[in-house]
């Protein structure tokens, strides 16, 4: 008897631990096609924003802010992924995700007022930093809580929602452009992804264990 209730006990734990898990990716899914739904939603419109609302830019200026975004993210990555190797648990990861969510949020929203190509640069270089954030706490909180045997499926079913997220983001993005205006499309892109930062912290319950 003591031996039966001890594999119950085992399996229970098992099932929860799987339960666990799939929360996590659940959430990890929903937060990532919230946030870069909504930054597909701005891209639509992000270089008609710029050259028609920023004084004197161009698509030469589009290209020059895209750089600085993707060369400020290359110089952060490791230093960023350095940081939360040094932190046990995955609490770190969680708080990370939902900050880098928010304050790219904020930022879109303060590009929507900018009139000068510095103010252009400025958001870029900080958006840059906040991918990489984002990137790094959201691919370590996803790929260590996929159960074993089962990466190709999670990963093909994240791939396949997101794909759909993302192409519905742009569709709407594009329709919200043409019908309210460039500024109007990255306020509300904003705003999706200051809501899509809360979504992180509801892992907070399930994530106690050491990396």
């Amino acid at each position: 008897m003591e031996i039966e209730k001890n594999e119950l006990n085992i399996a229970g734990s098992a099932l929860s631990a799987v339960g666990k898990r799939t929360s996590i990716i659940k959430i990890l899914t929903a937060n990532d096609v919230t946030v870069w739904g909504a930054d597909a939603f701005i891209s639509v419109a992000l270089a008609l924003f710029v050259v028609s609302s920023i004084e004197g830019a161009t698509v030469l200026n589009v290209g020059i802010a895209l750089m600085i975004h993707r060369v400020v993210g290359a110089m952060a990555s490791v230093p960023i992924g350095r940081w939360f190797d040094k932190h046990k648990g995955f609490i770190d990861e969680v708080y990370g995700l939902s900050l880098a969510s928010m304050a790219a949020g904020f930022v879109y929203i303060l590009l929507s007022f900018s009139t000068q190509i510095w103010q252009l640069y400025t958001a870029m270089f900080f958006l840059g930093i906040i991918a990489v954030m984002n990137y790094a706490s959201w691919r370590i909180l996803f790929y260590s809580n996929i159960e074993k045997g089962q990466l190709g499926q999670t990963v093909g079913v994240y791939q396949m929602l997101y794909s759909f997220g993302i192409g519905l983001f742009l569709a709407v993005g594009g329709f919200a452009a043409e019908k309210f205006g460039y500024q109007w499309v990255l306020m509300t892109g904003g705003v999706v992804m200051v809501f899509g930062s809360l979504l992180p912290l509801m892992l907070r319950g399930y994530l106690k264990g050491g990396k």
